[in-house]
């Protein structure tokens, strides 16, 4: 009786071993259900076929920097891990190993449309105290621009950025003789090419603009009165400023300034009769200061333009960039003299009526007009006149 207890018990325990075995039985799926790439927000997704994973992406859709996701089923592994590949620069070969220890490959060969792009982005010019940058007709292909004098046409250095992925010929860098026209063919990526011709000249075209209507006119430099309210003799200066917007490129060679009459002492009229010297000071659209320089006024001097050299300070001013010329009296404050700066306070347009400056300093204060704190916006249009080459 006990053995046929034993038998009976051996085959209920057999038959339970064999039914957890069937109920655990590992999955042999080993495949790829999808493939994407990620780019910045931009998921590209790609068909999979038996055993390989293969597609193109746009020419602007770049392989580097990407993420990559591939789903397999629950319980698989796949190597090389997909977290790891973080660009595509050829084949790739995944493993993805099911459950049950089945292996199945996958090639994966994605790649990026060859670029059709054959442009030459830009051209600069690269001289001691400027970089200049040429204009670009991309329908046309030609390339100008005019720069200074002081620059050698034959021995340039010149830097040409092209689209990314094509070839240029000559290299640029071995290109310093502009003297006349030179050809650039850009060879796009997929084998397109287009032909560029760089022409720069000389800016030879003298210019002058001058303001020289008047019907206002602004106290300018010293202050020798004993009686002026809240004001100390022999202590302020004033100083006058006018901002520039040329319409073509310039190199300016004369800054010139407009005074009604020679320096004057207030009490009694007395005229001073001997040399002052004026300063200018140069500012760019930031308010960054490119250049300064100063001129001697004759004690005979009895009105009329004051003309600053400004070849020697290599300005170059850029069409419809504002800079601002601020000029002053040297020792204003300590010559107690004083002259009226020429201004037009009517509205109007164009280069005569830009905006303006005055600025005052104190000796008193312990400031001076080479503080940009001083300066304040006027309303009146100043007399100027600039000479220069386009």
């Amino acid at each position: 009786m006990k053995t046929k207890i034993y038998q009976f018990t051996l085959l209920l325990f057999s038959f339970l071993m064999f039914s957890c075995v069937s109920e655990v039985s590992l999955s042999a799926d080993n495949t790829i259900q999808s493939f994407t790439i990620t780019k910045e927000n931009i998921k590209k997704e790609f068909t999979i076929s038996a055993n390989s994973i293969s597609g193109k992406v746009e020419s602007t859709f770049e392989l580097t920097d990407v993420s990559v996701a591939i789903l397999i089923p629950k319980g698989a592994k796949i190597s090389p891990d997909p977290a790891t590949i973080k660009s595509i620069n050829g084949p790739l070969v995944f493993a993805v190993t099911a459950e049950n220890g089945e292996i199945k490959n996958y090639t994966v060969d994605i790649s990026r449309e060859p670029s059709t792009d054959n442009f030459i982005l830009e051209l600069n010019i690269k001289t001691p105290n400027l970089s200049l940058s040429g204009a670009i007709n991309k329908e046309t292909g030609f390339i100008t621009k005019r720069i200074p004098e002081n620059n050698d046409l034959k021995n340039l250095n010149v830097e040409v950025k092209f689209s990314k992925y094509a070839t240029i010929t000559p290299d640029p860098k071995t290109i310093k003789d502009y003297s006349s026209p030179v050809n650039f063919t850009v060879k796009s990526e997929s084998g397109v090419e287009k032909v560029y011709q760089v022409k720069l000249e000389y800016m030879d075209m003298y210019k002058i603009r001058s303001c020289t209507e008047a019907n206002a006119w602004k106290w300018f430099g010293g202050d020798s009165r004993n009686n002026a309210p809240d004001i100390l003799a022999y202590d302020r200066n004033v100083g006058t400023g006018q901002v520039v917007i040329v319409d073509k490129n310039l190199v300016p060679s004369t800054f010139s300034i407009h005074l009604r009459e020679g320096f004057t002492y207030y009490d009694e009229k007395l005229r001073y009769n001997k040399p002052v010297t004026l300063k200018l000071i140069v500012k760019d659209s930031n308010l960054n200061i490119i250049g300064a320089t100063t001129t001697e006024v004759s004690g005979d001097f009895n009105g009329g333009f004051i003309p600053f050299d400004v070849q020697k300070l290599n300005l170059y001013l850029e069409a419809n960039k504002a800079y601002s010329f601020y000029w002053y009296l040297i020792d204003g404050e300590k010559l107690g003299i004083y002259a009226g700066s020429s201004a037009n306070n009517n509205a109007g347009d164009g280069f005569c009526f830009n905006s303006s400056y005055s600025g005052e300093s104190r000796i008193s204060k312990k400031n001076s007009l080479e503080d940009s704190s001083v300066w304040f916006n006027h309303d009146w249009h100043f007399n100027i006149q600039l000479e220069g080459k386009e």
